[in-house]
């Protein structure tokens, strides 16, 4: 099955390369749909008028070259493995079937592969917290570890990913060792093998082929979208997206305030209101200058005293009663620490200072000797000291004196500022509140002359000050409110409105640019989408052919739909030739499941993924006998070119690869035993079992052969059967026979040992009677024997050479396969 080669130009200059050929397309378009392709950083720059940087990344350019093959999985005190066991697997090309009842431990190997390699499970996803809880194994829960060797082409040194988790763990919490031939690593990022097992995931379950053809739709445009290298035209169309809001947003909010404005200004009875209303009026451009030449308009002129005070009155802001008792607060401190330093002590400490200033400069020029200004006393070194010390702390003394004074000077120039400036509008004041204001205002700067008594009376006298203000206040507010016709209020509405309108054709310039930028890309984006999804869609619609058996569906090409929100695949078929829309509504759960693995197959199998397996975990689920024959082959062929790892409990699969003769698949056998010890071994076909079954018990002499013949016979006669029943199969379904056709025939021709050889002979089960003479003529006389033992069953006495029957019976199963 070849596969398809998918298109590696990063998307970027592709779009550049249309660009460049377009004639039609304005420079600020290809400059917008560039920078948008790039970053947001770039496309806000574009917006700007910036040039463009053109800097081409692929999304598939960080993974890497090697082809990366999987040598082995091993599973320790994990789910249903408890002592540590390996699955090795040939590292090249090859099919590898591990079959295994319901809870022999099979699934826990896919899972160990899938958690080892991307830190989690996709069985578990949509699980409670219950499939969270109980991976650790309940017989061996320590030591607990998973772990993968992967084989890397050309390189010598195998790169093995190892996670485990100490007691009491929880799932999150494993330690995870990386290593290569590139040394120890923390993850599998280092390796650049993080983006390709997102993009390439090779992990499938069974419950993720339901999700990839119904209900996940998004999430599978989006993968294939990533796949396809096609990301950055979401990533760019959301970019524009986000750039067009806020201008859309303002155009269209600014248009709806102006309907509400008119609507307003047309309730107002003023002749400002209403001219401006005028201008608003209307779906046309608006006269802007007009409208702010009407706010400029002063207000209404008036003579009334009354109206002029309130206006005055309504416009006072004093300031705050906190911040003035802070300030007497402060004011009273000042005062306290001015007074602990008397002023005309302050001068003597000054002058005495001084004094000893000169005394001990006179020390240090002429030393030792009677003080010059008593000439009683003696400067000597003792003296010198205690007046060292006595000069400092008059200097302290001194500075302090001065700081409180300056500060206590500074407060009373501020406090009587504050009183000053509080100016009482003039008027007539009939109100009674006007006249308290003012006489409140009266007592504050009746100031007493003490720096104290002042703060005392700062701090009592001017809450009521605050308060007389706050009561004229509102009196002139309602005052006016009386008398204001509302054009004040929309006034101030209307002026907010004219700056934002202003800038609206700046706005509806911009946005006219990013809708072109987006239409434009849109389109180039859906040619190049369908472009580089057609080779991918062709892949899967060949693996259908193959899958859909004796499906009537016939599935169309797969196509990528809409985008954001409303993005989808879209599986178009056909029933019986009739068109029926989509995939999703006609398809029974094995055709769905079948569509799974067509979908789910090319994209892990993609040229450009490093990783060169496949790990299928149950896909035979819901699927009729057909299509697991398709699947079978869809397999082996994959399996010629990539490594193919299949984990199923449905002996149908297996059956069907040795059925069809689709070359040598391995077939690993898990049984779990008590305490969760888990076995490995070869598998084998019926026919093999049968006889290797047969030969053991005819070699085992502690069995009487009397009693050991029958059974030896029996298992023979299953053997020869088994053998007929795989040529039967192989032989019709060449020929197109429908597989309920055929389980018919070989169900009716199963009651006796010559019809089922007859059909397997001759494709004629009525033909037994001519089985001895054919087997003689083509066999010789060991097939005829072995033929007729097989027939006389458990009635027959096979006493003197058991092991020569088995070995007969080999050669006849031979002989009928």
């Amino acid at each position: 099955m070849t596969q398809p080669s998918q298109p590696t130009a990063p998307l970027v200059e592709l779009i550049f390369d249309r660009l460049a050929a377009a004639d039609d397309v304005p420079t600020e378009t290809a400059e917008l749909v560039l920078a948008a392709l790039t970053s947001e950083e770039d496309l806000t720059a574009a917006l700007a008028g910036t040039p463009t940087r053109l800097d081409p990344r692929s999304p598939t350019d960080d993974g890497p070259a090697e082809r990366i093959w999987l040598k082995s999985v091993t599973v320790a005190g994990f789910r249903g493995v408890g002592p540590e066991r390996t699955i090795q697997i040939g590292p090249g090309p090859g099919f590898t079937l591990v079959v295994g009842r319901n809870g022999s431990g099979k699934s826990s190997f896919a899972e160990a592969a899938e958690l080892a390699l991307t830190g989690d499970s996709a069985r578990w996803a949509d699980k409670t917290s219950v499939w969270r809880t109980g991976w650790r194994n309940l017989h061996s829960p320590d030591p607990c570890w998973v772990g993968v060797e992967l084989r890397v082409d050309g390189v010598a040194t195998p790169t093995r990913v190892h996670r485990a988790w100490p007691v009491g763990a929880e799932l999150a919490d494993a330690e995870v060792t990386v290593t290569s031939a590139r040394g120890r690593h923390a993850d599998l990022s280092e390796l650049g093998l993080a983006r390709p097992l997102e993009l390439y995931r090779p992990f499938l379950t069974a419950a993720e082929l339901g999700k990839l053809a119904a209900g996940t739709q998004s999430q599978l445009f989006d993968a294939l979208f990533a796949i396809l290298g096609l990301d950055a035209l979401t990533d760019a169309d959301q970019r524009l997206l986000r750039a067009t809001r806020p201008h859309d947003t303002t155009i269209k909010g600014v248009r709806a305030q102006r309907a509400t404005l008119v609507d307003t200004l047309d309730g107002i009875a003023d002749d400002r209101a209403r001219r401006t209303a005028a201008l608003l009026r209307g779906r046309g451009a608006v006269d802007l200058a007009g409208v702010t030449a009407i706010l400029d308009e002063p207000d209404e002129a008036t003579t009334d005293r009354e109206v002029l005070l309130c206006r005055e009155l309504a416009a006072l802001a004093l300031p705050p009663v906190d911040e003035v008792t802070r300030l007497a607060g402060q004011l009273r401190e000042a005062a306290a620490e001015a007074q602990r330093y008397d002023g005309g002590r302050s001068r003597a400490a000054l002058r005495s200072a001084e004094l000893l200033r000169l005394a001990l400069e006179q020390h240090q020029d002429e030393g030792d000797g009677l003080c010059p200004v008593c000439a009683t006393g003696t400067l000597d070194g003792g003296w010198r000291a205690a007046a060292a010390q006595s000069l400092t702390d008059l200097r302290q003394r001194s500075v302090a004196a001065q700081t409180a004074t300056t500060r206590l000077t500074a407060l009373l120039r501020q406090t009587h500022h504050l009183i000053d400036d509080l100016a009482v509008p003039e008027g007539p004041g009939s109100e009674p509140t006007v006249g308290a204001l003012r006489d409140a205002v009266a007592t504050l700067r009746r100031v007493p002359g003490e720096p104290a008594e002042l703060a005392d009376h700062l701090a009592a006298r001017y809450p009521a000050v605050v308060a007389a203000a706050d009561a004229a206040r509102a009196y002139a507010e309602g005052f006016l409110r009386q008398r204001d016709t509302g054009w004040r209020a929309a006034a101030a509405d209307v002026r907010e409105w004219v700056a934002a309108a202003d800038g609206l054709p700046a706005r509806e310039a911009t946005l006219t640019r990013l809708k072109a930028a987006r239409a434009w890309l849109k389109d180039a984006g859906a040619q190049i989408r369908s472009e580089r999804v057609a080779p991918f869609a062709g892949h899967s619609q060949r693996i259908w052919a193959q899958l859909r058996q004796e499906s009537n569906v016939e599935l169309g090409a797969m196509t990528l739909e809409g985008l954001n929100t409303r993005r989808r695949v879209v599986f178009p078929v056909s029933v019986d030739g009739a068109d029926n829309g989509t995939a999703l509504g006609v398809m029974s759960q094995g055709e769905m499941q079948a569509l799974g693995l067509a979908t789910f197959l090319p994209r892990s199998c993609a040229p450009e993924s490093p990783f060169r397996f496949i790990v299928v975990d149950d896909p035979v689920q819901s699927m009729d006998p057909s299509k697991v024959d398709g699947l079978a082959r869809v397999l082996a062929e994959l399996a010629e070119q990539r490594q193919v790892v299949v984990f199923t409990h449905d002996t149908r699969l297996p059956d069907a690869v040795r059925r069809l003769d689709l070359g040598k698949a391995r077939i690993i056998e898990v049984t779990r035993a008590e305490k969760s010890v888990v076995t490995l071994r070869p598998g084998s076909d019926p026919v093999t079992r049968y006889l290797d079954d047969a030969y053991a018990l005819a070699r085992n002499e502690e069995i009487p052969a009397e009693v050991r013949g029958p059974v030896v016979a029996e298992l023979c006669r299953s053997a020869v059967e088994a053998a007929c029943h795989r040529a039967v199969w192989r032989s019709r379904v060449a020929r197109g026979v429908p597989h309920a056709d055929i389980e018919v025939a070989i169900e009716d021709a199963s009651r006796r040992v010559a019809t089922i050889v007859a059909l397997a002979v001759f494709d004629d089960a009525e033909k037994g009677g001519d089985v001895l003479d054919w087997l003689g003529r083509r066999h010789g006389r060991r097939a005829v024997n072995a033929y007729q033992a097989c027939r006389e069953g458990v009635h027959g006495a096979y006493l003197t050479d058991l092991p020569g029957l088995v070995a007969d019976a080999r050669l006849l199963a031979a002989a009928l396969s």
